[in-house]
């Protein structure tokens, strides 16, 4: 991806300057340039990555083969932490490669829906959609690639990627994930149900409601 993109407009406009993390995210990669070439030349699952405040969590992006459309990032999250609730303009793929846990998404006044992961798992929140993960292993972290059409949205000037102005701890994680397994929006995985003491372990599965 060029190194030369703009903010973008919405990014820009006074309104969305204090929710905006786009600064953050271009000084994190003035600090810590994305990784560039052919190939990354690291195994993901266990290559050291730098902490990224803003976001609870450590990270690096990666600008491979001189594409202005397609941009990529590692992701960790802490060992039982979640990450930061947001949302982005970008469309995204988000592949596990370590790791086990769930995301909350929704738009705005819509009901939650979730998707529980596992290394392997590949999903996708919908474009403009909040969406926050959670990490449901306590003892170790968890991390997944996530693939956008950052360029894209740059050359476009409509990048932007916006903080929910309320975060979701894990335990309003874990009653969230309850209430959509039991509406039936659980999506991948084992379609579980969190155990009710909040300490993030899945305890029994939930019957889907729309299964025959």
């Amino acid at each position: 991806m060029r190194d030369d993109y703009g903010k973008g407009v919405l990014a820009s406009e006074k309104k969305n300057r204090d929710a905006s993390e786009i600064a953050a995210r271009d000084e994190f990669n003035r600090q810590h340039p994305p990784i560039k070439g052919l190939v990354v030349p690291h195994d993901l699952r266990k290559m050291d990555l730098p902490e990224r405040k803003w976001r609870n969590n450590r990270g690096h992006w990666f600008d491979l083969a001189d594409y202005e459309v397609l941009n990529a990032h590692l992701a960790e999250l802490k060992p039982g932490e979640a990450s930061v609730r947001h949302r982005h303009t970008t469309e995204a793929y988000l592949y596990v490669v370590k790791g086990n846990g769930y995301s909350l998404i929704n738009y705005d006044d819509e009901p939650v829906e979730a998707v529980e992961w596992s290394e392997g798992t590949l999903f996708a929140p919908p474009r403009w959609a909040w969406h926050q993960h959670f990490n449901l292993d306590e003892n170790d972290t968890s991390r997944y690639l996530a693939i956008q059409d950052t360029g894209l949205l740059r050359t476009m000037k409509l990048h932007n990627i916006e903080r929910h102005p309320v975060q979701l701890s894990m335990d309003e994680g874990a009653e969230l994930l309850r209430a959509a397994a039991a509406q039936g929006t659980v999506h991948g995985g084992h379609r579980g149900k969190v155990n009710s003491h909040g300490d993030g372990s899945v305890v029994e599965p939930v019957r889907d409601p729309n299964a025959s």
